[in-house]
């Protein structure tokens, strides 16, 4: 937006929430735990991968999931950082340590808990990220 002529101030005052999101497939029940694990270069402990099923029609995944993160604007100290024309590292850095989930370890998460696989994970997000 501020490359798009929008001013900073009218960023922080305007702006409510800045929502990033994708989705992923969600493993079907039929998925079962990783063998491999490290080759995907996640840093997880755990992992499931698809089988397939005829509930999920062979595929191993059977319905959505959304991956987000939020930057709010609002607190204080992202304004300020906003403002002070930080770049993107120094923003994503000062969210953080105000309580913002980024995309990535939100996507971690949902591996290591079953929802969704490491494939998944590499194909919609990519090897650009943080893991």
């Amino acid at each position: 937006m501020i490359d798009m002529g929008i001013e900073r101030y009218a960023l922080t005052s305007g702006v409510m929430a800045v929502v990033c999101q994708r989705l992923v497939r969600k493993l079907c029940q039929c998925a079962r735990p990783c063998a491999g694990l490290e080759s995907w270069g996640l840093g997880v402990k755990s992992a499931m991968e698809p089988v397939g099923c005829d509930r999920c029609r062979g595929t191993g995944y059977r319905g959505r999931l959304v991956l987000s993160e939020m930057l709010a604007p609002s607190v204080v100290s992202v304004r300020r950082t906003i403002l002070q024309e930080h770049d993107v590292t120094s923003l994503e850095g000062v969210a953080v340590r105000n309580g913002m989930t980024t995309l990535w370890d939100g996507a971690l998460e949902a591996v290591e808990s079953g929802r969704t696989s490491p494939a998944e994970l590499r194909r919609t997000l990519g090897f650009g990220g943080s893991a």
